[in-house]
């Protein structure tokens, strides 16, 4: 149970960001905009804040599915220590400034902060692995 509250806030805000994608589209294309054939492969010009949402959603789908798997493996083997559980939660605090900075990060802001909170977030997760191996053969 100690890693449903983190997976849980990933999960929302996934979801969160499903419903921003759809809701600035579906902006778009009431304005006129856009196109509905222009979302099938995404061709064409489209509002940089609709690319930098779609890149957001995107990116969900991409390290965070490896911080899913490894609590889902904590909780199959229930081999885990307190050092698991910080690492955990290390990768969601990090992850949810991540998503901040970049919720109004766009091509004129700072990258810096954006990138040092998905390294420090990618350092929790890659720690969390090796300690799932350590603790599992050791």
């Amino acid at each position: 149970m100690d890693f449903i509250l983190p997976l849980s806030i990933m999960a929302f805000l996934k979801i969160f960001l499903t419903y921003r994608l759809l809701f600035m589209a579906y902006g778009h294309l009431k304005n006129k905009d856009l196109k509905l054939s222009q979302f099938r492969l995404y061709e064409g010009d489209f509002p940089d804040k609709l690319w930098s949402a779609r890149y957001q959603f995107q990116n969900m789908f991409e390290v965070p599915i490896l911080f899913y798997l490894l609590c889902v493996l904590h909780i199959i083997f229930d081999n885990y220590t307190q050092t698991d559980i910080i690492l955990a939660w290390g990768f969601v605090f990090f992850r949810v400034l991540h998503f901040f900075t970049r919720l109004k990060n766009q091509r004129d802001l700072n990258i810096r902060t954006r990138t040092y909170t998905f390294i420090l977030s990618l350092i929790c997760l890659s720690a969390g692995w090796v300690n799932l191996i350590l603790n599992s053969y050791f």
